[in-house]
């Protein structure tokens, strides 16, 4: 898995997109059944991995962010 993930990252390094999101996921979500995984599991572990790596660091700064608004020291 971690040759798997090294290759996808190696791969979407060559699509430079923001965060790799949509080039990552796409090796992923193919390198995953290709190494045996079921799909269904493969699907769900990128849309989890992507969850926890890129959305779910966003509610803190989004918790800030409202702070300081309410404070109106923006």
């Amino acid at each position: 898995m971690a040759l798997l993930f090294l290759a996808a990252s190696s791969a979407a390094a060559l699509l430079p997109t923001p965060g790799a999101i949509g080039s990552l996921p796409a090796a992923l979500g193919f390198g995953l059944p290709s190494a045996g995984a079921p799909a269904a599991a493969a699907a769900s572990t990128v849309l989890g991995y992507r969850l926890l790596t890129v959305w779910l660091p966003l509610i803190p700064g989004l918790l800030v962010l409202a702070a300081v608004i309410r404070r109106r020291a923006l």
